[in-house]
């Protein structure tokens, strides 16, 4: 009796542990130095590099690393698994010049900053590195109404946020599970620490690792969110909220990134996203959604869009809309730049600016070749009978720097669901100034509107 007892345990144990691999339970790829001093964690979380849509992937790994400096620093990284001939640090607008000493990839970072490190010409295991400046705002862990989290794992954490609380995950800190809150207000969920979702079975548990409904004047910043089950951080019906510095690295199906439905007066900074599935996308399923704003973003988007308004857009008004100073490091399968109106809504005011595309290779697999695609036509997550209109769209300063010269599309579905006063202007693809439709692969639609222009340079 006993031994079939321990039988039943061990299976039991070992059932548990091969649904329930940590972000710890892999050997680190490599080996980080800031200032000389070692980055003691360095994590090797999912990615995925299939460019088709599927419901369990094909996953590898890539390796993290978070670690803090004042201002400039000195980087040393020791690749264990790779000999590293050349190596790339993006984004590019550092201009950081790294070097090969004695196998290792050496370089000055001059200020804290969310980069990748890229080996041999490829994407694969390339390092994503997070240096982030001393917190000057972290709470007393033991302060009233913070809810603190030091170094160390936590498991299967279900945080029901309360309003005017703090949430704090410290560097060091691996917690997985969910942030949760509905009719909140006035709190922060903060630190450098990770909330981690890879404990977790993208269908049996499907959890958002951040997921608020219905809050206001609430801030998320710094933390680290990777291998999430589902989406990443979904806002719905929120409104007057800040997230700052957020770092996500996602790689199973529908894991977008940052995702915002039904909401207004959002405004989202300095994040990096690397998703499968959107980065960047604002929803609507009823009222008006109006006033989100993303600028100084760094995003690298496996498959789908990087910058979208769409599919569902069952509101009556999308409006005030700006994707700004936006780094796509890669883009792999669908536009960078979209608006997918396929249900009912009123989509208006919406700008794209400062967008700077360091590798594009649009279309594999099973995407679109299109660098902008702003479309009217029903999908398979319509819900209305008729579709909707676009109109006042600026799209201004975009370059794509490598990869292959994409095309465009603005189609719409018919006279009543127009898309009209779009304008793009400063468009440069591959060191080509674009001044008509006519340089390029365009697709359009007999209904559009006739204030739909490129114009050469930017005004």
């Amino acid at each position: 009796m006993k031994s079939f007892a321990w039988m039943i345990l061990c299976l039991t144990l070992l059932v548990f542990s091969a649904g329930a691999e940590g972000l710890t339970d892999t050997p680190p790829s490599c080996r980080v130095w800031l200032d000389g001093e070692e980055i003691q964690t360095v994590y090797e979380t999912a990615v995925c590099h299939q460019r088709y849509w599927t419901e369990n992937p094909v996953l590898s790994s890539t390796p993290v690393a978070i670690g803090e400096s004042k201002g400039s620093c000195q980087v040393e990284i020791q690749f264990l698994k790779e000999e590293v001939h050349s190596a790339v640090v993006r984004p590019l607008s550092l201009a950081v010049k790294p070097e090969i000493r004695e196998g290792r990839v050496c370089f000055t970072l001059p200020q804290p900053a969310n980069i990748t490190v890229e080996l041999n010409g490829s994407v694969e295991k390339a390092l994503h590195l997070f240096v982030h400046a001393p917190d000057e705002e972290k709470p007393d862990p033991e302060g009233k109404k913070v809810r603190y989290f030091g170094p160390g794992e936590y498991r299967d954490q279900m945080i029901t946020v309360r309003s005017n609380e703090t949430i704090y995950l410290d560097e060091g800190c691996v917690l997985y599970g969910q942030i949760y809150c509905g009719m909140g207000s006035g709190f922060t969920i903060a630190g450098h620490g990770v909330l981690c979702g890879s404990i977790y079975d993208r269908y049996k548990d499907t959890l958002v690792p951040v997921n608020l409904s219905n809050c206001s004047d609430f801030t998320i910043r710094d933390i680290t969110i990777l291998d999430p089950s589902a989406w990443t951080v979904n806002l719905y019906k929120c409104k007057n909220a800040v997230i700052d510095n957020v770092k996500i690295v996602s790689a199973r199906s529908n894991s977008d990134g940052l995702t915002f439905q039904n909401c207004q007066g959002i405004h989202v900074k300095n994040c990096f996203v690397r998703s499968w599935d959107d980065s960047l996308v604002v929803k609507g399923y009823g009222g008006d959604v109006s006033d989100i704003t993303f600028e100084h973003c760094i995003l690298w988007t496996d498959l789908a869009q990087s910058c979208e308004i769409g599919y569902e857009t069952r509101a009556k008004k999308i409006e005030h809309i700006a994707f700004s100073d936006i780094t796509v490091l890669h883009a792999m399968h669908k536009p960078v730049i979209s608006i997918h109106n396929s249900d009912s809504a009123a989509v208006k005011d919406v700008l794209f600016e400062n967008i700077v595309v360091e590798d594009a290779h649009l279309g594999q697999g099973d995407g679109t070749p299109y660098l902008i695609d702003l479309t009217t036509t029903e999908s398979q997550w319509s819900a209305t009978l008729r579709r909707g209109t676009i109109e006042d769209v600026t799209i201004r300063s975009v370059q794509v720097l490598s990869g292959e010269k994409p095309g465009i599309r603005i189609f719409s579905q018919d006279e009543k669901s127009r898309i009209d006063h779009v304008q793009i202007s400063g468009l440069s693809l591959l060191g080509e100034e674009i001044g008509s439709f006519e340089e390029l692969d365009y697709v359009s639609s007999p209904f559009n509107g006739e204030d739909i222009r490129i114009v050469p340079g930017t005004p």
